[in-house]
């Protein structure tokens, strides 16, 4: 889901589609009053669903399909959900915050789950506000394993403006556009990281952080992510409203409590796409994002101290095969810059073309993509020249790809200024 300064995803529909079947075997589960993810191996799911925007007529879409396996069986479905006036005038017309533990329900129309708190109007674009639900979640429900969901508006790291619309401005990069508060969460101010550090810290990194939003399969967020998660759910590009198959996500879940965090994260991923039929989604193992670290590096570095190699690199940013059929975007589908490069045959950055493509295998080891995206490798890296956020990108507090890597001071020497 993108950010409404531009353009939602797709055009919203008055409606949501019909509801799926519930699952045959999702549980026994059927009340509100049973606490089991305190038990050994239980799993917390959370879903933090910004719906103060655009994607009002969603929030009661997703929570109906969050009940249709819903909590049971050592998992704890726990949502924290926002809405605005406007949009929506479902389940009773309700705006402010609510946070729901959600129960199996066969009735795909109607929540049933009970509401645990109605907080009234939170700015969910505020660190403190996600800090707040995890603490209350790992509080009231503990387990020992843990997925949090960022639904909502996304844009990874930043896009730029359609090229039709060359007076257009650029929507920030961010996830979770909260309309009434008229704020969102920053990668590279660290907002993000400061919404997660005292949960990490007190329980552990997360087993994954998925993002039901649009491009988020970003090198940058998986970077600063790695302190926080150990695997990432995330599309390349802009994605419709059909996203996570949270059913069928849940299900899997509750049927494979032992299951690994790639596991999971490739279910979600496979979900995406092969049921929901998005363009693209992949799992990237965040303890193996070094390799591709050090390879974006080591072409930085390549170019910075040879000027020859600057137009050669420019020229292969133009060749590459970007993540988004609907934007002028330069967020370049990382493994195919790396291809680009590798065929070129340069001496000097061609085998740092292979080190690339190889390292992005490495990390993400079975993206997926429909038939316009077969070529799609599971993430992005941004190279744009028309960037107003270059500062950010160098030298936000959260910036960790740059404080990591040369990469951001190589994107400095091509910006225009």
């Amino acid at each position: 889901m993108l950010f409404s300064l531009v353009l939602a995803c797709v055009e919203p529909t008055p409606e949501a589609p019909p509801g799926r079947e519930p699952a045959d075997a999702a549980g026994d589960d059927t009340g509100g009053g049973d606490t089991g993810g305190n038990v050994e191996g239980g799993w917390q799911f959370l879903v933090y669903l910004v719906g103060d925007n655009d994607l009002e007529d969603w929030v009661t879409h997703d929570l109906n399909e969050l009940e249709i396996t819903g909590s049971g069986d050592g998992v704890e479905v726990l949502v924290q959900a926002d809405r605005i006036d406007g949009y929506s005038t479902k389940d009773g017309d309700w705006t402010g915050t609510r946070r729901y533990r959600m129960v199996p329900d066969d009735d795909t129309r109607v929540v049933t789950s009970p509401v645990l708190e109605d907080l009234g109007e939170l700015d969910m674009g505020a660190p403190e506000t996600l800090a707040g639900f995890l603490d209350w979640a790992s509080t009231n429900y503990p387990a020992e394993h843990r997925v949090l969901i960022f639904w909502d508006h996304g844009d990874g790291w930043g896009i730029q403006a359609p090229e039709a619309e060359d007076d257009a401005v650029a929507p920030p990069p961010m996830i979770g556009s909260d309309d009434t508060s008229g704020t969102d969460m920053s990668f590279a101010e660290g907002e993000v990281a400061a919404a997660l550090t005292d949960s990490v810290s007190a329980h552990g990194r997360f087993d994954v952080v998925g993002f039901d939003a649009c491009n988020m399969a970003s090198w940058e967020v998986a970077h600063s992510l790695v302190p926080h998660a150990r695997a990432m759910s995330a599309a390349q590009t802009t994605i419709g409203f059909q996203g996570f198959q949270y059913d069928l996500i849940l299900r899997y879940l509750r049927d494979n409590l032992d299951t690994t965090p790639m596991a999971l994260a490739d279910e979600m991923s496979r979900g995406a796409v092969e049921v929901g039929l998005e363009d693209t989604h992949s799992a990237t193992d965040l303890d193996q994002l070094g390799q591709m670290d050090a390879a974006l590096d080591a072409l930085a570095g390549a170019v910075l101290a040879d000027d020859a190699l600057k137009a050669p690199f420019f020229s292969y940013r133009r060749t590459t095969r970007g993540a988004d059929a609907v934007w002028k975007n330069w967020y370049l589908d990382a493994g195919d810059l790396g291809a680009v490069i590798e065929a070129a045959g340069d001496p000097v950055l061609g085998p740092l073309g292979t080190t690339l493509r190889n390292s992005v295998g490495i990390a993400v080891p079975g993206p997926y993509g429909n038939e316009d995206y077969e070529y799609a490798s599971g993430l992005t890296v941004w190279f744009d020249p028309d960037s107003e956020y270059i500062d950010l990108y160098t030298d936000g507090a959260g910036a960790t790809w740059s404080q990591d890597t040369r990469w951001g001071e190589l994107m400095r020497t091509y910006v225009k200024e």
